[in-house]
């Protein structure tokens, strides 16, 4: 939806929207002592020795302060913020010849942003505002998506130059969005963290689909008191694997000195990047299920099946996000359950049943019966492709790709991303070539990033190598092989809806 500014007048005329309007009017929380930090005695020293003994607290440091002073002194305007981020992040920060933060101290910029946004709002709010959501940058992103707010790109897990800069990114963002619809900063703060979440918590799906994929993650011991704690409908955000899915199953290992699977979770939003969450990759897990009984490292690595695991070949070194096989979380079941767990409440993943292997008569009922229910799996809808759609070829001539998906079908101007060519049939490898030649020509034509085959006998998805399509190189799978969750979701991966 686009901004309604009758209803946000509504709610900041009400008596809860001037209440939290009122209270982002100051932060002056953040400078409290519970900010301070302990301090080895050189600190101190050197702070003493720049007169600076005012920030002294108890041998506590008060940083939140010197941080602010520092700041303050920098004579910020909204025409010199942006610069003046960058040469704080590069130059270090500084305060009467005193170093508070040195330079291209990138991680800390990164994951303290919400300690260093929150001083600088309090600072200069015409500019900066205060990001107050730890490991929630999703709900940063649903509420621009919903309020066409555009933001950039979130840059790269190793570039933590550009994490530490995305921040000013944001606040460029945030006060084009403030102009246009003549927001002052607190108000703005409001809609941030009030007016908006209300919002997509009344558009928001609780109802959690049917689990596609299975995850480890891993809990340390600064973890086990939320782990033994959380009731079901408990949420948190841990690290996880940016291709997993709401609905996913995810298992919770618990580290040593426990060394064993604790409980059984699902994700409740899809896997995403957060750029100030210093491990990036980020899942929202939920409903869990504590299990009665543990299963131990030393439990999986005498069963045969998950003896062969890399993962315990590893020692479970990269446990948060790592994949477990359908096969392998069955016989994990089975363990659970000659431990004597009861299994019956346990989430599992049920192979498809909507991929009909029936006798088909011609083309259309093999895309109706077959390729179309395997798109619907992929999370493709229909609106998500065009069908028989026109594009000019040569003088005068016109063909229709089967299914063409992120397309642009103007006139002249036709592109997509993917296109999918049907068959009645593919029974030997010269049929496999004509296919092969008729989809490649569409996807030269329309610039596509890789295209399919699709016929009784399966699927073939072609993929260019260094700019280039061999018929040698393609992934093929038949559609009783489709139905195992495993090549499902690497399916997914390869051709998925993104």
């Amino acid at each position: 939806m686009r901004f309604n500014k009758y209803i946000w007048d509504l709610y900041k005329e009400s008596t809860e929207g001037k209440k939290n309007i009122k209270k982002w009017d100051s932060l002056s929380d953040v400078f409290s002592e519970k900010y301070s930090k302990e301090c080895d005695l050189s600190e101190i020293e050197l702070l003493q020795k720049n007169k600076l003994d005012k920030y002294i607290i108890d041998a506590k440091v008060n940083w939140n302060c010197l941080l602010r002073d520092s700041f303050l002194k920098s004579g910020i305007t909204v025409d010199s913020a942006y610069n003046c981020y960058e040469k704080w992040i590069h130059d270090g920060i500084f305060l009467d010849n005193f170093e508070i933060l040195n330079k291209d101290n990138y991680q800390i910029w990164t994951t303290e942003i919400n300690t260093f946004s929150q001083i600088l709002y309090s600072v200069f709010p015409d500019y900066f505002f205060p990001y107050m959501l730890d490991c929630e940058f999703l709900k940063f992103q649903k509420i621009c998506n919903e309020f066409d707010i555009p933001i950039p790109e979130v840059p790269k897990k190793k570039d933590w130059e550009q994490r530490a800069t995305y921040y000013i990114d944001l606040c460029e963002a945030l006060l084009e969005f403030r102009k246009q619809f003549s927001f002052n900063p607190a108000e703005l703060c409001a809609f941030l963290y009030d007016f908006a979440p209300q919002v997509l918590l009344e558009l928001e799906d609780n109802e959690l689909p049917n689990p596609s994929k299975v995850w480890f993650v891993g809990g340390n011991k600064d973890n086990f008191e939320f782990l033994d704690n959380a009731k079901p409908d408990d949420r948190d955000y841990w690290q996880g694997n940016l291709d997993a899915q709401r609905g996913d199953i995810v298992v919770m290992y618990c580290l040593t000195p426990r060394s064993y699977i604790h409980s059984i979770w699902r994700i409740f939003g899809n896997g995403f990047a957060d750029p100030f969450f210093y491990y990036y990759s980020t899942v929202c897990i939920t409903n869990q299920i504590k299990l009665d009984v543990h299963i131990t490292q030393k439990d999986l690595e005498k069963n045969a099946l998950w003896a062969k695991n890399p993962l315990l070949k590893k020692n479970l070194q990269g446990l948060n996000g790592y994949p477990i096989k359908y096969e392998e979380y069955i016989e994990l079941l089975s363990l659970l359950k000659s431990k004597g767990q009861n299994i019956e409440k346990l989430p599992t993943i049920k192979p498809s049943s909507k991929i009909e292997t029936e006798d088909l008569k011609d083309e259309r009922e093999v895309e109706i019966k077959l390729i179309e229910p395997f798109l619907e799996l992929l999370k493709y809808k229909t609106s998500d492709w065009i069908r028989q759609m026109s594009v000019k070829m040569g003088r005068g001539e016109r063909n229709y790709p089967d299914y063409c998906f992120g397309a642009n079908p103007t006139r002249g101007e036709e592109t997509a991303k993917m296109i999918l060519e049907s068959k009645y049939e593919i029974k030997t490898k010269k049929d496999l070539q004509a296919a092969y030649f008729q989809a490649k020509s569409y996807a030269l034509r329309l610039q596509a990033e890789k295209f399919v085959v699709a016929a009784k006998e399966g699927i073939w998805i072609f993929q260019p190598k260094n700019n280039n399509y061999r018929f040698e190189d393609y992934f093929h799978c038949n559609w009783i092989e489709i139905e195992n969750p495993d090549t499902l979701f690497e399916l997914r991966q390869m051709i998925g809806k993104k």
